[in-house]
């Protein structure tokens, strides 16, 4: 058996040396995108700047110039004894970042990922920005996460967390997803220098081959500290939010120490825990056949206590999700559909009803009253896109709240299909009924029908070029009627040896 064992080694070292002159610890290629954007009315249609990462123009005409660049570095030495009697423990070094040039009624430069990851097995630690919607929804199909959609610009962070679910255990049957992280908010005229907290939590029960799968867990995000000379004495002590170390636990565990008789800390602060809470939480049951995947989710959105005992049920976004198992050689197939249903109408009822078993009415969510521009990111709402901001809507609409539409009922439909074996088709299409918020309702409110079809596809003659082009169509009362369309080319400009390239993201224009 030794003689077996110490063979079998040999014969890995002999077969990773011979692989090991056709491969590189580090690979990496670089892109560039140029593309343009055009529309009927002058705001740009809502699918297609909505889930976006921030970086689609708000008006047209508009073009765009976008350069990349991704790799990898290798840090263990793979052709090691140790790493093949204990292997799946290398390091790796990993960085991306993508510039991004819009001209047009506004000129932007724009870094929506720029960031450096080192991971090890199931943990990785990731500094700088990068593109990330996190809660149990497809994140190119979906109308959006609740709390941390892609609608904005990513926020800088240091991130602490697992890649995908890490099982407990050998066998594998329950499985973490989870991460933490501290983030920083861009300067405001209203608020400068306060911070970013996000803690999520996932756990699944169920192996990868079972057929039945369950899910549960949530996010929680905070937007604490900084200063701001716009705030009454009731919200801030001279303007100053409570910023120091010996305040982050009342933030991440929702707990109250050094708070009372303290003169820097407010009531508001006391009885609030410190900063803008808003979070979610995500059940899902995924069941596996033998063509088909099936997952059923929701997300059920707090802010406050009321939101996280479920006084503000059935608020909340409800989903199924179906992928296809197997490609098709067909001349259509689709990949994956997404049925979705929002509410966020009922807030643990209005502001009258007042004082509540636990916490107040009236959650009026992603507006604060100590960070008064709402859970909004580089003039983009964090969470999902159907609440939206006062600057969003036609004139009329412009009253209220800086985000002054979040009772909202909404259906979705996103799928993506391929055509031909080459073609990647995406469709989003969407109809809401827009209530305002109940401090300041919407006139009548009103309705809104919003879609958009993205194929993508290679262009051989073009010298391997990718080819985007998109037409987005809004009909309704919420926004200016408009039809818009953008058309790009995507082409990898260099590379390493042996360097893996994807396809640009399928639904990312």
């Amino acid at each position: 058996m030794k003689q077996l064992y110490c063979l079998a080694i040999l014969c890995h070292l002999f077969s990773i040396s011979a692989f090991a002159q056709h491969s590189s610890p580090h690979q990496a290629f670089g892109f560039a995108e140029i593309g343009a954007f055009g529309s009927t009315a002058e705001r740009t249609p809502f699918w297609m700047r909505s889930n976006q990462y921030g970086i689609i123009p708000l008006s047209a005409p508009a073009g765009t110039l976008r350069l990349g660049i991704q790799g990898s570095l290798l840090l263990t030495d793979t052709t090691s004894v140790r790493s093949f009697t204990h292997p799946g423990r290398e390091w790796t070094l990993s960085y991306t970042a993508e510039g991004v040039g819009n001209a047009g009624k506004t000129n932007q430069i724009l870094l929506p990922e720029a960031y450096v990851k080192l991971t090890h097995r199931r943990i990785e630690l990731v500094i700088g920005r990068r593109r990330e919607s996190i809660g149990l929804v497809d994140s190119s199909l979906s109308s959006g996460s609740h709390s941390w959609s892609g609608n904005s610009l990513p926020l800088p962070r240091i991130q602490l967390g697992t890649r995908g679910f890490a099982p407990l255990g050998r066998r594998g049957t329950v499985a973490i997803s989870s991460l933490f992280s501290h983030g920083w908010f861009a300067n405001t005229p209203f608020v400068q220098g306060s911070y970013l907290h996000q803690f999520q939590f996932m756990l699944r029960i169920g192996k990868p081959s079972w057929p039945v799968r369950f899910y549960g867990g949530g996010l929680k995000n905070a937007q604490w500290g900084g200063r701001s000379d716009f705030l009454s004495p009731a919200l801030a002590v001279n303007g100053q939010l409570p910023s120091r170390l010996s305040d982050f636990p009342n933030v991440a565990f929702a707990i109250r120490t050094n708070g009372a008789n303290n003169p820097r800390i407010t009531a508001y602060d006391y009885v609030n825990l410190y900063g803008n809470h808003v979070g979610h939480y995500d059940f899902g049951t995924e069941l596996l056949f033998k063509r088909i995947n099936l997952m059923f989710y929701h997300q059920h959105p707090f802010e406050d206590l009321t939101g996280i005992v479920f006084q503000n049920f059935p608020d909340g976004l409800y989903g199924i999700r179906l992928r296809t198992s197997k490609r098709s050689k067909a001349v259509f197939h689709l990949n994956t559909l997404v049925l979705e249903v929002l509410s966020s109408v009922y807030q643990s009822g209005p502001p009258s009803k007042k004082s509540l078993s636990f916490g107040i009415a009236g959650d009026n969510y992603f507006n604060n009253s100590q960070y008064k521009e709402g859970w909004i990111y580089r003039d983009r709402v964090i969470g999902t896109p159907f609440m939206t901001r006062l600057a969003d809507a036609k004139p009329a609409y412009q009253i209220g709240y800086v985000v002054n539409n979040n009772r909202v009922q909404a259906t979705h439909v996103g799928l993506s299909a391929t055509i031909a074996q080459q073609v990647e088709l995406v469709g989003k299409f969407s109809y809401s009924r827009n209530r305002g918020t109940y401090q300041t309702p919407l006139p009548g409110s009103p309705t809104q029908f919003s879609s958009i079809v993205q194929l993508g596809l290679p262009v051989p003659w073009l010298g391997g070029c990718w080819l985007t082009a998109a037409v987005a169509v809004d009909s309704g009362q919420l926004y200016e009627n408009a039809t818009g369309g953008f058309i790009s080319l995507r082409k990898t400009i260099w590379q390493t040896s042996h360097a893996r390239i994807p396809k640009k993201p399928v639904g990312f224009l």
